[in-house]
């Protein structure tokens, strides 16, 4: 579940709220910055709406204050005014506590590890929020141009009519401004709230590489894709793509979710760069096509990154889900017979290798049958629980546990002496003996076990080590049960 299902406090909420507004305006005139005449003042990329985005999931739908707070600010230098920015800035603040909303609602996570979430995080973005936000800005637009400038008093001037983004003076411009409206907040949406969501998060890969040379191989595939994107050197935009496509699959791949967004940012960047300045790879082109083909592969490959991203990470999943429920016993939540023998023969080897000590225990509940026949097979899995629970509260980092039967255990301890398993075992009997299990209707009862100890010495294998421990294992059950009994 995304953060933002966490209630926030009212300090949080405007501590954040005045984060958001100051990051809206900073990131609205760096945009405004390098954006394009082109009927109207055209942000090729708008990225406050992606910082709004994520902020609204994080934090809660509260903290769309911020949105509207910046939105008005950004109003006093770009425009369309203070009143039209003060509108635009109401009409974004729902729209991106509506996106919080939605992001719950449809169960999005904001690890974005399954495709479902990347298509509906785009679908969300592309077919929901931004045609909102683009009709109620461009229609702030049209009102305030249809307005006749003799009926403004003269002193409303500066809080009517100022800034870079100008009203619409006819009906004939208002479709391509909600198209470049639409496009470019929702490019900003894809491209800045999944790197914001990315780092909110811990990530799910702790064991991806992250040795310096793939840093570096990382760094310098996106400076090759910037390089080739803003040098002179004639470039095809789809040859361009197709090589970020490859680069994204790698980064994705061995980075992560972090590595992959922080790339479409950079790249996103550069790109962005070449077609507000009709530099690089798109020098030949007008403004038209610029802005389309900004729009196009920025949308692209964050949308393919993303969900390739998603399949990957889907696959890796189901392969642990799968990995664990082959070596893994659900009910007492220790490694199963199949998975404990692999392990055990590796270390049986090793320290055949190496002459090291190694001892192994292997306990068994005592009365078992009668205890499920008097108190019943839930508490009869009761017992099982509380006895895998011990074994793995005593039990060392480098020791091996596992059930290796309906209620037997064991235990392999390298590097261990035959002092220390015996010890080791006492302590294990007496804890599960004092530990009380309860049942369904509210009694309690306890349960003991036998245990069998070997010491690894000159025995050739594992079987002959377990067929030791095992004999030692009956001969305490004969000798009276409750007990640890050595091997010959």
């Amino acid at each position: 579940m995304p953060p933002a299902a966490r209630p926030a406090s009212l300090h949080r909420t405007v501590a954040m709220s005045l984060v958001l507004a100051a990051a809206y305006v900073v990131l609205g005139r760096l945009t405004f910055a390098v954006s394009v005449e082109y009927g109207n003042v055209t942000s090729v990329v708008f990225a406050p709406e992606g910082v709004a985005l994520a902020f609204c999931i994080l934090f809660g739908p509260r903290v769309a204050l911020g949105i509207f707070l910046g939105q008005t600010i950004l109003s006093l230098w770009s425009g369309p005014s203070l009143l039209g920015g003060a509108v635009i800035g109401l009409t974004n603040a729902a729209e991106g506590a509506l996106g919080g909303w939605l992001f719950r609602r449809m169960a999005i996570s904001p690890r974005f590890g399954r495709p479902r979430d990347v298509a509906l995080f785009v679908a969300m973005v592309f077919l929901i929020l931004q045609p909102v936000s683009a009709s109620g800005g461009v229609l702030v637009l049209y009102l305030l141009g249809a307005i006749p400038t003799d009926l403004i008093p003269a002193g409303w001037a500066p809080w009517w009519i100022q800034g870079l983004q100008k009203p619409l003076p006819s009906l004939d411009l208002v479709p391509s401004a909600w198209v470049h409206w639409w496009i470019g907040n929702s490019v900003g949406q894809l491209l800045v709230a999944p790197l914001i969501l990315a780092w909110s998060v811990p990530p799910t890969r702790p064991g991806a590489p992250k040795s310096r040379l793939d840093f570096m191989l990382s760094a310098g595939g996106v400076l090759l894709v910037a390089a080739l994107a803003l040098s002179g050197i004639p470039t095809h935009p789809l040859l361009l793509l197709a090589v970020t496509y490859f680069l994204l699959v790698w980064i994705g791949l061995r980075r992560g979710l972090r590595g992959i967004t922080l790339a479409n940012v950079l790249i996103g960047a550069a790109v962005t760069w070449a077609g507000a300045s009709g530099a690089g790879f798109m020098s030949h082109l007008s403004v038209a096509d610029r802005l389309s083909n900004v729009g196009f592969f920025v949308a692209a490959a964050c949308t393919f990154s993303l969900m390739l991203f998603a399949m990957f990470e889907e696959r890796r999943l189901l392969i642990d889900r799968l990995t664990r429920l082959a070596s893994w016993d659900s009910l007492v939540e220790l490694h199963n017979r199949r998975h404990f023998i692999e392990r055990a023969d590796r270390e049986v080897a090793a320290a055949q290798r190496y002459g090291r000590d190694l001892v192994l225990l292997m306990l068994d509940a005592d009365n078992f049958k009668e205890l499920n026949d008097q108190y019943g097979h839930a508490a009869g899995d009761a017992a099982l629980k509380m006895i895998a629970e011990a074994c793995t509260a005593v039990a060392r980092q480098t020791d091996v546990t596992g059930r290796i039967g309906g209620e037997e255990f064991a235990l392999l301890l390298p590097h261990a002496t035959l002092e220390g398993g015996q010890e080791l075992a006492e302590r294990l009997r007496r804890q599960i003996a004092a530990a009380p299990v309860q049942i369904a209707t509210g009694g309690l009862f306890h349960v003991t076990v036998s245990i069998g100890i070997a010491r690894l010495g000159r025995r050739e294998s594992l079987d002959a080590l377990m067929r030791a421990a095992d004999r030692a294992l009956y001969a305490a059950k004969r000798a009276g049960r409750n007990r640890a009994a050595l091997a010959d």
